[in-house]
């Protein structure tokens, strides 16, 4: 009987032991639920190996990312990543200088990130819900960012002290973690919009990415890699050019004005009642004295109106220059004691007076060069030259009225890039910085290192091998002139060429056009060379043997 009831104490005890420990658990986890979690330590993004080494490295592969990944995989990682720092400084100031892509050379930041405590351990990439990098012009009044605004661009404004913000607001909730309360994001832009730091607009932003795990685990860090962006399509518009001028450069403006807009008494004109020829040629008289230079003045000043104010084109700020124009009238014929017969307003008749002196068409109307300009008083000065501006600017933003992303090739930039670290689930993500990069300008297009685009010809024996490979559709005034006596040409004057009202489609080689270019253009390089000296520089031939079969 004994024997019998001891197993079944036995199992009693195991069970209360059991319970015990249960409790004792669910005790364990009551208290850690009451207690605050643990305060997150501190991340930090800085260049790759730590050290103040520069966030940017170089790369000349065309597969720029293999052979960066391949350098990291290296034993001798270290050396290969601090000889792709050494990127390419500038003459005069010693500036890093970056590369287009169009350089064959590509410009990456590598940085690692870390926990700061003893050892520096990585951070888990699992934990970096949000990667980017942002570039900076620098500017007398700090960093400037390029904004955008409800998709818009808004160009390169301050940032301020909105430096350390994030730079892309809308994408807080996103990297929420899923099912998180947002009230404390909600108080967070409340508090914002108090203190007047909420921000409407959002900065541009490149990816950074995360190097493949194979790499982390050789390097035994969290590595982020990015391309830094130094092209782009992007444009905003262009600022009104003529605002804020500094002094000197608005006193070269007014000078630059024709002198006809400008205060003066009375003038007689030159060549007083002929009809104009274009014949006159005036704009070749610039070095002309007497009559003939008055004719190159006046004939500056139709040059003017026309093609820089656009005076005689539409728009209202055209309009209101011929308005104030035509209150200056020209006698355009006078009896025998000077009085004034017929007047033509100033701008009427500069209107029909430029197609013939400048566009060199013929004088159909008989106009006549007018006896005198009238005076111009201060007033009239003054109005003429605002309504001259005016017509200025409207024709820049006609011709111009975007300005790109990267307009300015003497500019400086820097570029950071930042990560959003998620931390407990009910909390929201922590925005962390690295370090700014050290200035750098960007390379325009022209200045390129990279070799040369190797281009073959064929041989002259083999021209009549080459078939045409492109064909040009001409309409029938270019075909007939193309059809006329060139040697007629040549000496400037007109032929009568083919008559027929057809179009003609014209068939050419492509490689022959080219070695015709390069016959052109080294004939012309020589040429040019007695002024510029430059075929030092520019053209550069080597020898080089036939190349042979392996066979």
């Amino acid at each position: 009987m004994i024997r019998a009831e001891a197993p079944a104490a036995r199992r009693q005890a195991r069970e209360a032991r059991r319970v015990a420990r249960a409790s004792g658990r669910a005790a364990r986890r009551a208290r850690e639920a009451e207690r605050p979690p643990a305060p997150p330590h501190a991340t930090v993004l800085r260049p790759l190996g730590g050290g103040e080494a520069n966030l940017i490295v170089d790369v000349a592969e065309a597969d720029f990312l293999p052979a960066l990944m391949a350098d990291l995989m290296a034993d001798d990682w270290r050396a290969r990543i601090e000889a792709r720092r050494a990127t390419r400084r500038g003459r005069r100031d010693g500036l890093m200088e970056l590369s287009q892509p169009l350089h064959r050379r590509f410009h990456l930041v590598l940085l690692e990130a870390v926990c700061r405590e003893p050892g520096f351990p990585r951070v888990d990439p699992a934990k970096l819900v949000g990667l980017g990098l942002v570039i900076r012009r620098e500017s007398r009044d700090g960093p400037r960012a390029w904004m955008r605004e409800n998709g818009m661009g808004r160009g390169w404004l301050a940032v301020g002290a909105a430096a350390e913000l994030d730079p892309d607001p809308a994408s807080e909730a996103a990297v929420q973690p899923e099912g998180a309360p947002r009230a404390a994001r909600a108080l967070e832009r409340l508090l914002a919009e108090r203190r007047g730091t909420a921000r409407r607009l959002s900065e541009d932003v490149a990816p950074l990415f995360v190097a493949p795990p194979e790499v982390c685990a050789a390097r035994r860090r969290t590595i982020l890699y990015g391309l830094v962006p130094v092209t782009s399509a992007e444009t905003t518009a262009a600022p009104p050019p003529l605002e804020d001028l500094p002094a000197a450069e608005d006193r070269g403006l007014t000078n630059h004005f024709s002198v006809y807009l400008k205060k003066r008494s009375a003038r007689s004109l030159p060549r007083a009642g002929q009809a104009l020829d274009p014949e006159w040629a005036p704009l070749e008289l610039s070095a002309a004295t007497g009559d003939d230079r008055k004719l190159y003045r006046l004939a500056v000043l139709l040059r003017q109106l026309g093609s820089e104010l656009g005076a005689f084109g539409p728009g209202e700020d055209a309009a209101r220059l011929r308005a104030k124009l035509d209150e200056l009238r020209l006698p355009v014929r006078i009896d025998r004691f000077g009085h004034v017969l017929a007047s033509m307003g100033a701008a009427d008749w500069c209107a029909q007076a430029a197609g013939i002196l400048v566009g060199a068409e013929p004088n159909a109307s008989g106009l006549t060069m007018p006896y005198r300009w009238p005076e111009v008083s201060q007033e009239m000065e003054d109005e003429l030259l605002a309504l001259a501006r005016a017509c200025l600017t409207a024709r820049f933003a006609e011709i111009a009225p975007e300005r790109p992303k990267f307009d300015d090739d003497d500019a400086q930039y820097r570029v950071r890039a930042f990560c959003r670290l998620s931390g407990h689930d009910h909390c929201p993500p922590r925005l962390i910085w690295s370090p700014v990069s050290e200035p750098f300008r960007i390379r325009p297009w022209w200045d390129s290192d990279a070799p040369p685009t190797r281009v073959s010809l064929p041989d002259i024996a083999q021209a009549r091998q080459v078939k045409p490979g492109v064909a040009f559709a001409m309409p029938p005034a270019l075909a007939n002139l193309l059809q006329s006596d060139m040697k007629k040409l040549k000496d400037g004057e007109k032929s009568g060429g083919g008559s027929m009202e057809i179009g003609w489609l014209c068939c050419f080689s492509i490689p022959i056009i080219t070695i015709c270019a390069f016959i052109v253009l080294n004939i012309f390089l020589s040429l040019f060379n007695i002024i510029f000296q430059w075929l030092l520089w520019i053209r550069i031939c080597l020898p080089f043997p036939k190349p042979r079969s392996d066979g």
